[in-house]
């Protein structure tokens, strides 16, 4: 069965710019939303496009409605943003692998240090070690898209040994990490949610764990 990281570089692309504008989305945090909204619609615009994803066309102009959003609206989705992912109080929806996948449900769990020890093997440290677990979604988005860009560097350079290396550690990886909690993670906030905003974004990471699944 042909997987969409068997493609040319170009499809390998869509899917990165993806991972990528959902990793500084979560990275930059809720203050940051009105410059990070729009990318994120345009690579959805992207993938909706080349895929004929009808059920992204919704969040996508949430997305982009919300982008362009008055004062009032950017503060309230800041605290809606605060209120899923960050505190004061408890998260509504930690944005961190071992709350979903660790028995005691709570961060720094034995999925951090698994991860740590994945981006180590590709000498790469994340920018927040030490003040953000390991497995934090944006960081996980991100290492998943420098994985398909050392794939498309490995098909332009030719190197056949280095495309099949990218290309099983990418599927290792989003196999053994994100695919097991972005569903849940997607579907806690749905439930948690009182903005359109994070509803779009729950929908695009649904997306995202069902173009990885083929």
């Amino acid at each position: 069965m042909t997987t969409f990281y068997d493609c040319p570089p170009r499809v390998l692309k869509i899917h990165s710019d993806l991972l990528l504008a959902l990793s500084l989305l979560f990275a930059n945090g809720g203050e940051k939303l009105p410059q990070t909204l729009s990318p994120l619609a345009k690579s959805c615009s992207t993938i909706a496009d080349h895929y004929k994803l009808e059920t992204l066309l919704l969040a996508i102009e949430t997305l982009t409605y919300f982008s362009k959003g008055e004062r009032d609206e950017h503060l309230l989705m800041t605290y809606e943003f605060n209120r899923l992912f960050v505190g004061p109080t408890t998260p509504e929806a930690p944005p961190y692998e071992s709350v979903y996948l660790s028995p005691d449900h709570l961060v720094m769990g034995k999925q951090t240090l698994a991860v740590r020890k994945i981006y180590m093997q590709e000498n790469l440290q994340s920018e927040g070690q030490g003040h953000e677990p390991d497995d934090f979604i944006a960081t996980e988005l991100e290492f998943a898209a420098y994985l398909l860009n050392r794939i498309m560097e490995s098909q332009v350079a030719k190197n056949d040994i280095q495309i099949q290396h990218y290309k099983t550690r990418y599927r290792q990886f989003w196999t053994q990490h994100p695919s097991l909690w972005l569903g849940v993670f997607a579907q806690r906030i749905r439930q948690s949610t009182h903005h359109p905003v994070f509803s779009a974004v729950s929908e695009v990471l649904d997306t995202l764990t069902t173009l990885n699944a083929h």
